[in-house]
């Protein structure tokens, strides 16, 4: 089977930093703040008075009719907002869409309440009741709450927008997905599924049922953020729209995904192996080893196990380098972007891989500093036990 190799591109990212990977670069080195007040929050965030939000995309900022903005979520707003910012360099290159042009997003889970706030009153007083419990569901519940209303919504409305007809995968709902997208989308051009693949991913919207679920899943109290990250995989030795090469500029090189790893560990020492073999499988596509990496840039830990699991899988991969790479996460400026993050981190990479430097915290502040090596491994740790790796090489290489 004949394999293509892959080019990163056209990074679109939106977070509570900025428009792009560097305005959150400047925005991390600078230590500016950018949190807002909670209280433009529909009810009470716990804990904090401060959250990393964005604004809602408008009709116009997102170049569609208003009508669309009545059939959507605020994370499929963002997601349209991050798949324009990304595409509006490769659409001045040439034209953008086709069947050729495929659709990769990682999305969080739909935090829509199953009843509402003004519900909870008469559902206190049924509690003794199931018929009148099912007849207070019967009346209350929204029509096509779920998941999948966010799947379809974001994809149908970027596919629509941009006219990516080719294949097409949505994942759901932890942090693992933006990066099982990243890598679906790089292999669907690898094996010429597609000639071109527009890869992205979108934070939950930040809402008081947000900490409930958190919660849930073992929260560590890590201070939540919104914000989108896309980008555009395609065939490095050509152009899908036909043109002598492909979109990536000399201010906008590019970069190669050179390895990938999935795995699955259920415990946290489980999990600690699962990812440690998937950084291992990373590194053996890319024909490298731990000494070949010069930055990562874990998976924010927004639970205690996930932090621990990390942090021991790195300690077994990295054990033996003779330079152990620094690790960082973009959360100060950003918060925690679930589905997003990795991806987010990514163009952080793709960024930091084009300018030869990478960031590093140094106490409370962040500095920069030249790249050791031209590559960067990404990781993802899904809250329930799903982990994966990549690793992405300069586009010397």
């Amino acid at each position: 089977m004949t394999t293509h190799d892959v080019r990163l591109t056209a990074p679109g990212l939106y977070t509570a930093a900025g428009t792009d990977p560097g305005d959150l670069w400047e925005a991390l080195v600078a230590g500016k703040d950018t949190r807002r007040p909670v209280a433009e929050l529909a009810g009470p965030w716990p804990e904090f008075d401060s959250a990393y939000l964005v604004d809602d995309p408008d009709a116009a900022t997102l170049g569609v009719h208003r009508r669309v903005l009545r059939t959507s979520e605020k994370q499929a707003r963002m997601a349209l907002y991050g798949a324009r910012l990304a595409l509006a360099g490769p659409a001045e290159a040439g034209p953008v869409g086709g069947p050729g042009w495929g659709l990769y997003l990682g999305l969080p889970t739909v935090d829509e309440e199953l009843l509402r706030f003004g519900a909870l009153e008469g559902l206190h007083r049924a509690a003794g009741s199931p018929a009148e419990v099912a007849a207070l569901y019967g009346r209350e519940v929204p029509p096509f709450s779920g998941l999948s209303h966010l799947n379809s919504t974001a994809a149908a409305h970027i596919s629509a927008v941009f006219g990516l007809t080719g294949a097409m995968a949505a994942y759901s709902p932890f942090s693992d997905a933006g990066l099982t997208a990243l890598i679906d989308g790089a292999l669907s051009i690898a094996e010429g599924e597609n000639e071109a693949a527009l890869i992205g991913a979108v934070s939950p919207k930040v809402h008081p049922l947000l900490f409930v679920q958190y919660e849930e899943l073992g929260w560590n109290g890590a201070v939540p953020g919104e914000g989108a990250a896309f980008l555009l995989a395609e065939r490095a030795d050509g152009d899908p729209a036909g043109t002598d090469g492909p979109r990536a500029t000399a201010a906008a090189p590019g970069a190669r995904l050179a390895g990938y790893g999935r795995a699955f560990g259920a415990g946290e020492e489980d999990r600690a192996e699962a990812l440690a073999e998937a950084v291992h499988a990373a590194l053996e596509t890319a024909g490298t080893d731990a000494d070949g990496i010069g930055w990562v840039l874990p998976d924010a830990a927004w639970t205690h196990t996930a932090a621990r699991a990390q942090e021991a899988a790195l300690e077994r991969v990295f054990a033996g380098a003779a330079d152990r790479p620094a690790h960082f996460t973009a959360e100060r400026a950003t918060g925690v972007l679930g589905p997003a993050h990795p991806l987010a981190h990514t163009l952080l990479a793709l960024h930091g891989l084009a300018t030869g430097r990478r960031l590093v915290a140094d106490g409370d502040a962040v500095r920069e500093e030249p790249l050791p090596a031209p590559r960067a491994l990404v990781l993802a740790c899904g809250a329930r036990g799903q982990v994966g790796a990549v690793v992405l090489e300069g586009a010397e290489k």
